[in-house]
């Protein structure tokens, strides 16, 4: 299943499309509907939450196939880019590309990258697809908390690559979805997280009692936290299933930390190194040391996403096609793009993997449609 861009796909109505071009300066759209497509933000200093993209008025937020670069804040909430719209609002990040961004509040902050809240209702889009983040936080400022931080509505996760982030805690993904007794209401899955580096600790923060989640065929590798006995590597605050990954090299106490008793972690068809957890953990047909997968990310200059490697462990081909590296932009778009940007470097072009791997060839599909 390659995936589908097209407004039309996630929101209705037609939006307002924000200029493909280069920016400097923090953009604070007011309209409904609101589509950045093909736009490059770098150098930007704000003190606006949000250094790229303060969006508190905006009901659907799309942005596609651009990139923030060195967006920087000296406030709470969402060092490139901030949405907050509990009352209606919606948001997808497709093919995103996050490097460098930050707070340098004096006090706790929230979202290094970027913090969105939504509306919390079941068919609240609150997706975070084929994008990568890496090198963002700073830990010369005193309680930088949270790379990238997703609250409310129903949280899918697809192919996304969080990579080298330093914070003081929650270096990867922090969900808090929206709750439904009877299903999962957050997704990770084919995805990387590896070497995020926690000057206290956690790497994935999976933080709503009594919800319901899962991470398919992710690569969780080489992440540390330096108060071992704090929280874990994985930490939820409901039911978790972990199926089908590769958590190995993880520097923790607890690998999977749950908060209560009641919760239940299960680890299922996993390649791992430890199953430290400070509660119960089901195993089923779990191995050790015997697979990685060969994970295929959106990748950029500043967003690599070659995270698939660790030690000799030998790839697992699970792929049905094989790899084809195209340029994402049409030739239309990308002359376009060229003639409105002055590109000191080709490298700022897009390029993109249509690739998604076959045992679970449904599987995103089946769960936005749940």
């Amino acid at each position: 299943m390659n995936a589908k861009t097209a407004w039309v796909y996630y929101f209705p109505g037609d939006p307002t499309l924000l200029d493909p071009e280069e920016y400097g300066t923090t953009q604070t759209p007011s309209n409904a509907s609101v589509y950045v497509l093909n736009c490059l933000f770098k150098f930007i200093t704000s003190t606006t939450h949000g250094g790229a993209l303060s969006c508190t008025a905006v009901t659907y937020l799309l942005v596609e196939s651009s990139s923030f670069f060195s967006c920087n804040i000296n406030t709470t909430y969402g060092g490139a880019i901030y949405f907050s719209n509990p009352n209606n609002g919606q948001c997808v990040l497709h093919e995103v590309c996050g490097y460098d961004c930050f707070s340098t509040f004096k006090w706790s902050t929230y979202g290094q990258f970027a913090y969105i809240e939504v509306n919390n209702g079941s068919s609240s889009k609150n997706f975070f697809n084929y994008s990568s983040i890496s090198r963002c936080g700073n830990t010369n400022y005193p309680y930088p908390y949270r790379t990238l931080s997703l609250t409310n509505g129903k949280i899918c996760c697809p192919s996304f690559n969080i990579s080298m982030n330093k914070c003081l805690s929650r270096t990867g993904i922090i969900c808090r979805p929206f709750i439904n007794s009877s299903s999962v209401t957050c997704s990770l899955s084919y995805s990387s997280l590896a070497d995020n580096n926690a000057t206290d600790s956690n790497c994935i923060w999976l933080f709503r009692e009594s919800a319901k989640f899962e991470i398919k065929n992710c690569n969780i590798i080489r992440n540390c936290q330096a108060i071992p006995d704090n929280e874990g590597t994985i930490s939820t605050h409901g039911d978790l299933i972990i199926e089908g990954s590769c958590i190995i090299e993880n520097i923790a106490t607890y690998i999977f930390y749950s908060t209560s008793s009641s919760n239940t972690i299960t680890l299922s068809n996993c390649t791992v190194d430890s199953t430290s957890c400070n509660q119960s953990l089901q195993l089923i047909s779990t191995v050790k040391k015997s697979f990685i997968h060969g994970l295929n990310h959106m990748s950029t200059r500043n967003c690599h996403a070659e995270y698939d490697s660790v030690g000799s462990l030998t790839v697992k081909p699970y792929l049905r096609y094989s790899a084809k590296m195209i340029f994402y932009l049409s030739d239309k778009k990308l002359f376009y793009l060229l003639r409105k940007i002055n590109f000191s470097s080709v490298s700022y072009i897009f390029i993109l993997c249509l690739i998604h791997p076959d045992p679970n060839y449904h599987h995103l599909e089946q769960f936005l449609n749940k």
